[in-house]
């Protein structure tokens, strides 16, 4: 994206402008924000747009923070089964420079996918786009994959998650080296909430079928037309001719969720829904989905999105 490159230098010039009013100039180091790619040409961003480098590719030096802006085109043709990363070789060399010479790596979106598919993500945690996860696990089994979060710090490397996450990145970088005070002036200025910390109520929960156990898809169909009824997982098991230990072994191989879990997320999509598209009471709501226990699926919302039902329903409705 090419708001995810321009936006960045846009994000830092607002900080190098807070950092002159707050101290004046001269007096804090201003950041110097430079494009580069790896063949120092220009490339053309997914709205054809031309994203022309500032700066050539230099392996005499490297700066203090790299960021891989969303390089790998998953987000909106999220099905397929492998990535592939343009110059991978050139690409993992200089950045095994920048890292080796001290840099920070960061990435925002799907940058993320460069980053593992590099080596850089091996045994640590990360986060992406939440509707590229499933293939991020598919390709990287050994990466921690956080989708809720939308930004997760290794230390000396970094990712966030999320298209507009190239502005909770920015911000988290400018505090990083800067403090608190000057990423609150550049919030203000930008008018950005600067404690965004969760991609979760963005989420769309997006059921795994792409398997081919016949009886978990008999499962699921069924799961997601009788979501209001009370469900027994014995007779579930037996509706599809298996038994208990095998139904629930089974279903968790195929779609990465216990039937319990699956059967949850249903239900709060649907309420989701309702309290985006409706003014129905929210205990109303929490009835039509197959809930008695108002309290207990107010904490089983929560936990899915991070909001309460009332807050989801101001924030998206």
């Amino acid at each position: 994206m090419v708001s995810g490159v321009y936006g960045v230098l846009d994000v830092f010039s607002t900080a190098n402008y807070c950092l002159t009013q707050r101290y004046g100039r001269g007096i804090k180091a201003n950041i110097d924000c430079q494009i580069v790619t790896i063949d120092n040409k220009p490339v053309v961003g997914y709205n054809g747009i031309r994203i022309m480098p500032t700066q050539t590719v230099n392996l005499n030096e490297a700066p203090d923070v790299v960021i891989v802006s969303s390089s790998v085109k998953v987000v909106i043709d999220c099905c397929g089964d492998d990535i592939s990363v343009e110059n991978k070789t050139q690409v993992k060399q200089w950045l095994e420079h920048c890292h080796n010479k001290g840099s920070l790596l960061t990435s925002s979106c799907t940058g993320s996918f460069v980053l593992a598919d590099c080596g850089f993500l091996d045994g640590k945690k990360a986060t992406t786009h939440w509707r590229s996860a499933e293939l991020f696990r598919r390709n990287f089994p050994f990466v921690r994959l956080e989708t809720e979060q939308l930004v997760v710090d290794n230390g000396d490397v970094i990712c966030a998650g999320g298209s507009m996450a190239y502005i909770d990145l920015s911000l988290y970088i400018v505090e990083k080296y800067f403090g608190k005070e000057v990423v609150s002036d550049c919030a203000k200025l930008l008018v950005f909430d600067p404690v965004r910390e969760k991609q979760s109520p963005y989420m769309s929960f997006e059921a795994q079928k792409d398997h081919e156990d016949q009886a978990v898809l008999k499962a699921q169909e069924w799961l997601e037309s009788n979501f209001k009824q009370e469900v027994s997982l014995e007779n579930l098991a037996e509706h599809v001719g298996l038994t208990s230990r095998t139904f629930k072994r089974r279903f968790k191989l195929a779609t990465n969720e216990n039937p319990i879990n699956y059967l949850q997320r249903i239900r709060v999509e649907q309420a989701k829904n309702k309290l985006e598209k409706t003014t129905e009471p929210v205990n109303k709501i929490i009835w039509s989905v197959g809930y008695e226990d108002i309290s207990s699926f107010r904490q089983l919302f929560k936990r899915f999105t991070g909001l309460t039902p009332k807050d989801y329903r101001q924030k998206f409705a």
